[in-house]
């Protein structure tokens, strides 16, 4: 005969899988589905340049009802079943950092119709567009000279790469700009000379970029009749341990600084210096773009 104690243990040892069961069957539960998001692409018109993008994260609505924010790809539960009305808004890591996730202001949202199936998955491919209210500034380097000045401090120059005899390095199969520094060749600083105006709106500057050495995001401005400069943001290199050099894309908020009252001559530079412990290093920039907003 089992003793008192092995009976107490055996009904303890019971009792969760009875709860888990009755917690898993209780009536009125919903099933999810999923839609699935590998990624989300951006397509562009000829007056927009390039459609290169890195979107990384998805704000998703199911008939108007939030889903969360979500990193790509993603794999979203949705309580729904049929026909279901699905909002993707995409988002960007503001100045490349990690934990600084906005919805991208110059971009709209997806919306369609999709049939979720509980359990099941259903894979869309979101393609969204810039805003109609978005100005352009444009330097994708396939046009006959460039928009970017060189300060007299600059001991080296940009290089036009063209796409036809360098298609294994180029972003997108276009003609792209790289800087070689060396010993001799150790600082430059390339600049706007626009004068960009503001509406009070957002102001980001979109790159792509792969690089061996840091590179500096600064402004220039004028203020009380007095010119200044200043760096803003420092870009980190993009060549991995495996000798591998990607291209990166950033998104550079100027707001806070293209905002600010009582200046003028708003224009944006990048530089590069070689540390001292280098003796070579590389910088490459393609599809810069500076974007407003309309008033």
């Amino acid at each position: 005969m089992r003793s008192s104690r092995d009976t107490m243990l055996r009904v303890l040892r019971t009792t969760p899988l009875i709860l888990v069961t009755l917690f898993a069957c209780k009536k009125g539960d919903k099933v999810p589905s999923y839609v699935m998001i590998p990624a989300v692409s951006v397509t562009t018109s000829t007056d927009q340049g390039s459609s290169t993008s890195r979107i990384t994260d998805v704000w998703v609505y199911a008939d108007e009802e939030s889903m969360g924010v979500w990193e790509l790809p993603a794999r979203v539960p949705v309580l729904r079943e049929g026909n279901s009305t699905i909002t993707i808004t995409p988002g960007i890591k503001r100045n490349g950092y990690y934990d600084d996730r906005i919805r991208y202001p110059f971009y709209t949202s997806w919306t369609g119709s999709v049939n979720v199936v509980p359990t099941e998955g259903v894979t869309i491919s979101p393609v969204v567009t810039y805003i109609d209210q978005t100005s352009f500034w444009i330097e994708a380097f396939s046009d006959p000279g460039i928009q970017l000045n060189l300060t007299p401090a600059s001991d080296t120059s940009l290089i036009i790469y063209d796409a036809a005899t360098n298609a294994d390095i180029s972003v997108d199969g276009t003609n792209f700009a790289g800087i070689m520094l060396d010993d001799d060749h150790r600082y430059i600083r390339v600049y706007t000379d626009v004068g960009f105006n503001v509406f009070g709106g957002p102001v980001f500057l979109e790159m792509d970029y792969r690089n061996d050495v840091t590179f500096t995001v600064g402004i220039q401005y004028v203020e009380n009749g007095l010119a200044s400069s200043a760096p803003y943001l420092y870009v980190v290199p993009t060549m991995q341990a495996d000798g591998n050099m990607p291209w990166n894309k950033i998104h550079v908020d100027l707001s806070p600084v293209f905002n600010v009252g009582g200046i003028s001559q708003r224009n944006f530079y990048l530089e590069v210096s070689l540390p001292v412990s280098r003796m070579e290093g590389q910088v490459y920039f393609d599809n810069i773009k500076l974007l407003r907003t309309n008033p």
